[in-house]
């Protein structure tokens, strides 16, 4: 208990320091825009504003678990749909910036029949199926009307069933695989990736995912991690809008290699303990490339 209380104490330290004096002052309405930026959720709900999206994609995976040492599980392929709402708009410190922003639930099926090489001998062979919700964000570059390239960063929610086709021999690797094993678990999806939007209606998104799945949701513990994670991403924000103001060719740059830096640190810490820091148990890793097409009505 003395720890958990420690990181809360922890975590809102990080948020009275990184907040700027102007902001609190309440001295500067566009300090305070910021404020609200990063640290608090969006319900503006300008819906007129959002264009309806569908994203298909296939998807190169492997899932990994650090306990299976002697059988891993084979190499995935599979696809995701993702269904949502997008709006971009000009970034109010560079006209030849723009803001993209997409919120989307998604299924997707990835399974060995769909990878682009067989299961070696011995692997595990294995289905999973999985749906969530999430966001796709992203600063890029206006090239010409309707034309962009934006780095982005998406995150989200995930439910996971997986499937095993043929348990491993060894106790301890069946023990491991039956804690996800055609049950749906909880886990958290993240993804770095480029949006190029050719026209006003269309693009391709590269991306690559790396997403932890739960054996176990512990609420408390999860939230707390969040928590500690969306402070570290706020703080970029801030960061990244001083740049915006400054050099705003350098930010969607800095932007994407921040913000994917520390969702892909996190992604590694989890993998140990799922709800780090705490003290949890490890989570399954799942990553892969994607390339998609991204239409808009």
């Amino acid at each position: 208990m003395r720890k958990m209380h420690f990181f809360w104490l922890l975590a809102v330290w990080i948020v009275l320091a990184s907040v700027p004096t102007k902001s609190l002052a309440m001295t500067d309405d566009d300090g305070w825009d910021d404020l609200k930026e990063d640290f608090l959720p969006d319900f503006s709900f300008k819906f007129r504003h959002e264009r309806a999206v569908i994203e298909p994609s296939y998807m190169i995976s492997m899932a990994k678990h650090r306990e299976l040492t002697t059988h891993a599980l084979a190499n995935l392929g599979g696809f995701d749909l993702r269904l949502g709402t997008a709006k971009k708009s000009e970034n109010k410190y560079s006209k030849s910036l723009v803001d993209y922003k997409m919120s989307y639930m998604f299924l997707g099926y990835n399974s060995n029949d769909f990878a682009v090489s067989k299961p070696e001998t011995g692997s595990i062979e294995s289905s999973i199926l999985r749906f969530g919700f999430g966001d796709k964000e992203g600063l890029g570059y206006e090239v010409d009307n309707d034309v962009s390239i934006v780095p982005y960063r998406a995150s989200a929610l995930l439910w996971t069933q997986l499937s095993v086709k043929n348990l491993p021999p060894d106790t301890q690797a069946v023990a491991t695989v039956e804690l996800f094993n055609e049950a749906f678990r909880f886990g958290k999806q993240t993804e770095a990736g480029v949006l190029v939007q050719f026209t006003k209606n269309s693009g391709i998104s590269l991306g690559y995912e790396y997403s932890v799945i739960f054996p176990r949701h512990l609420f408390w513990y999860w939230a707390g991690s969040e928590i500690i994670e969306s402070i570290a991403q706020g703080a970029v924000d801030n960061f990244v809008r001083k740049i915006e103001k400054s050099s705003p060719t350098a930010a969607p740059i800095v932007s994407f290699l921040l913000k994917n830096g520390i969702s892909y640190g996190m992604y590694e810490l989890r993998k140990k303990n799922m709800n780090w820091p705490f003290n949890t148990a490890p989570a399954m890793s799942y990553s892969g490339f994607k390339l998609g097409v991204n239409l808009a009505f």
